[in-house]
């Protein structure tokens, strides 16, 4: 996160910071950005850019959550309207998300993080695989978002025991949505579009197995001969 001295700034140096952020990170992976490259388009020294940020890292996940929805708050929501069902919410919150990162202004940095996404930069922007926080502050806050998950999740449905099991079905699922996405990347048609009904397929597919198994039983093998 930035730093206080960031976000006492003017709402117009914080703009031009952003723009430069968003110019670096649409054109290059995060392991290629130039933190001479941001600090020389938003016109600010060195020294101050680390005033207001740890690295380029820093800047680049809070330039991922300043674009985007409150992931968490929106995966919730989709539970609540699916009246528990996990699946079904996850159908809805992947379906919500797939037309802002594949069509929307941002698509070429969604597509630089996703194409070189590591397991470290997934936790950072995955509901509910974010790492621990190290203060005990967050970590309590950290705990509650979890609670949350598990309280809304109707576990009827679905062949958990307990919440931990709950919470490997969950790392599953979200690993399933953002494989999807950087599948959907890699595919992109010959004038650099990206078909989304197909991305959407894909990922209904996947869910399916996920949702019924891959395996047929020794009737679905009869029926097929």
């Amino acid at each position: 996160m930035p730093t206080e001295t960031f976000f006492n700034l003017s709402t117009e140096k914080k703009d031009r910071i952003l723009r430069a952020a968003r110019k670096e990170f649409s054109s290059v992976s995060l392991k290629e950005a130039s933190i001479s490259n941001i600090i020389r388009e938003a016109d600010i020294p060195r020294g101050s850019f680390y005033q207001y940020f740890e690295g380029k890292e820093d800047l680049y996940f809070y330039y991922f959550h300043s674009i985007g929805r409150d992931s968490y708050r929106v995966l919730i929501e989709a539970i609540k309207k699916a009246d528990g069902d996990l699946f079904t919410a996850f159908e809805h919150y992947f379906s919500s998300m797939i037309i802002e990162i594949f069509k929307g202004e941002n698509v070429r940095f969604y597509k630089n993080l996703f194409m070189s996404m590591d397991y470290h930069g997934l936790r950072k922007v995955t509901p509910l695989l974010e790492e621990t926080p190290k203060s005990q502050k967050n970590q309590c806050h950290h705990k509650k978002k979890h609670q949350k998950i598990f309280e809304v999740v109707d576990k009827s449905l679905l062949k958990v025991n307990n919440n931990h099991e709950l919470d490997l079905l969950l790392q599953m699922m979200m690993h399933t949505v953002f494989s999807t996405i950087a599948d959907g990347y890699r595919q992109r048609n010959e004038d650099e579009t990206y078909d989304v009904e197909a991305i959407q397929q894909n990922f209904s597919r996947k869910f399916n197995w996920l949702k019924n198994g891959a395996k047929k039983n020794f009737n679905e093998k009869g029926n097929g001969r």
